[in-house]
């Protein structure tokens, strides 16, 4: 009897409303919706802190270009750090352009070409700076495992031939990719574009493999102890620049790498890299500046920048120099 109640209690009650395949449709719809707002809000985020870094970068490496340059007295790492500044201050204006696009969403589209220009002068950039890292490291290496050598032999103009060697081959390779992958000197091919990529891939791990190598046995030969004189040309500032592409500069180059060899890489490092790339260019400056940096006094920023480099006990022979030569004059 008891039974047969519940039957009917459950025959009278009202069906429970089953979800139809519309409703579900409905809901992944109204999940995916929800989805992509919060990854073009985190994309807005990440792409105004790019902006907000390389407007700071400009600064900082402008303010480097403009005292290295008007500076009459130059060691060859404030050479390389010339180089370097103008490197990170033409990625760095070309970076800013080019994601203008991607924060203003469908308000505004450049051309094609400019985007192609924007993006090769970028590499093009990229690949000069990783280069001068590079060659500054081996050559503080060189002068920290070899002080005679570097002191008495060193050709007097390596610095200014290696930068310009430099700026050529990496223009070279930039005209290269530039008639192979685009239109900008007639009709692209495909399998020689891809060589060349291949062949800068191949570049930048050498590149990095070299920087990684020199700058450690720097390390070590700076921890060794106290029984040999501290390198010169302050070797502290060339290997928090390698960290800092290590973690912040390299990201922007895999990427773009793994984008023209269509090698697969997650949708959220596009942006990622971006900023990394901006960190990387804005940061370096605030290193030289806070490394040379005094404690307790203010200092002007070109005192700075010279000592940074590891410049002061020669400043100062230079700086006696002319007075001698002054008072010699006078008398």
């Amino acid at each position: 009897m008891q039974g047969h109640q519940e039957k009917e209690r459950a025959a009278a009650a009202p069906p429970v409303p089953q979800p139809t395949m519309e409703s579900r449709e409905a809901g992944q719809r109204a999940g995916a919706a929800d989805g992509a707002q919060e990854d073009v809000a985190f994309n807005l985020v990440i792409l105004s802190l790019t902006e907000g870094l390389g407007l700071g970068g400009l600064l900082g490496n402008g303010a480097v270009l403009w005292l290295l340059s008007s500076n009459v007295y130059r060691n060859p790492f404030a050479i390389y750090l010339l180089d370097v500044a103008c490197a990170d201050l033409i990625f760095l204006g070309c970076h800013m352009v080019a994601i203008i696009p991607d924060l203003l969403q469908g308000q505004l589209d450049f051309p094609g070409f400019v985007q192609t220009s924007l993006a090769t002068l970028r590499f093009f950039c990229y690949i000069v700076g990783l280069s001068l890292l590079v060659a500054v490291s081996v050559e503080q290496c060189l002068a920290a495992l070899f002080p005679a050598w570097y002191s008495c032999r060193r050709p007097r103009h390596l610095t200014t031939c290696v930068c310009a060697l430099t700026w050529a081959c990496c223009l070279l390779l930039h005209l290269l990719l530039s008639g192979a992958c685009t239109q900008f000197f007639g009709e692209p091919s495909r399998h020689l574009c891809r060589t060349l990529w291949l062949v800068a891939a191949v570049l930048l791990a050498v590149l990095c493999c070299t920087m990684c190598g020199a700058s450690l046995m720097l390390l070590l030969q700076v921890e060794r102890g106290p029984q040999r004189p501290p390198p010169r040309g302050f070797p502290t500032l060339i290997l928090l620049a390698v960290l800092l592409f290590l973690f912040c500069g390299l990201p922007f180059g895999i990427y773009w790498l793994s984008r023209n060899l269509l090698w697969h890489i997650p949708h959220y490092f596009y942006h990622f890299s971006f900023l990394t790339a901006a960190v990387y260019c804005a940061a370096k400056p605030v290193v030289y500046f806070c490394l040379g940096s005094a404690q307790g006094r203010r200092l002007p920023l070109r005192l700075v920048l010279q000592r940074a480099l590891g410049d002061e006990a020669e400043l100062g022979a230079v700086r006696e120099t002319s007075r001698r030569g002054l008072v010699d004059i006078a008398a």
